[in-house]
């Protein structure tokens, strides 16, 4: 009798111990993004809380970018560069404990190109002032449509968005609810024998 309610107490706890588990949802910037504009920051975002001492190391083609501040809140890490980041191909690495203790590894690029946009800015500015008034509003324009093409590029990159945790609530409550009915003819078989 002991080893079955031990065995459904084991049953039980497993769901909720599985579900502790974080996986990366999202981050800023997203996997494989072209970004046009300065980056102060990189965020990665968590399916669930994760536990300080979690890390992030940057790299910009193969040569190691230094950190001024690495910070856990809740479910994000957060890293700030300590310099403004040069334009080239960057990976970050992250190592991340879940709530449980589980630790997550993984690693994402990007791409930056923040310089090439402002040579092309200060191009159509030189333009713009030896034009007259119509042609500047056709180069913001046409800026406008490059900034609305890059962040419809950066939005479509981006993760795919993992289930709903109402998903895995539902499936907890059903290994549960099958755990107390084997559990409750456990204990009538138990009886019966008597």
């Amino acid at each position: 009798m002991k080893k079955t309610l031990i065995l459904l107490s084991a049953l039980l706890a497993f769901p909720l111990a599985a579900q502790a588990h974080s996986t990366l949802e999202a981050s800023t910037p997203a996997e494989g993004a072209v970004i046009t504009e300065p980056l102060e920051q990189i965020a990665l975002d968590f399916s669930a809380n994760i536990e300080q001492g979690s890390t992030m190391a940057l790299s910009v083609d193969g040569t190691a970018v230094d950190f001024s501040e690495v910070a856990v809140m809740d479910d994000q890490l957060i890293g700030t560069p300590a310099e403004e980041l040069e334009d080239g191909s960057y990976v970050v690495d992250y190592e991340v404990l879940s709530e449980d203790g589980h630790p997550i590894e993984g690693s994402l690029a990007f791409e930056l190109q923040a310089g090439e946009e402002e040579t092309a800015s200060e191009e159509s500015d030189e333009a713009a002032a030896a034009e007259e008034e119509p042609a500047a509003d056709e180069a913001e324009a046409e800026e406008s449509e490059q900034t609305e093409a890059s962040d419809m590029e950066q939005a479509s990159s981006g993760e795919p968005e993992a289930p709903s945790e109402d998903a895995g609530s539902s499936l907890t409550l059903i290994i549960a609810g099958i755990a107390i009915i084997l559990l409750i003819g456990a204990v009538v078989l138990m009886r019966r024998k008597r």
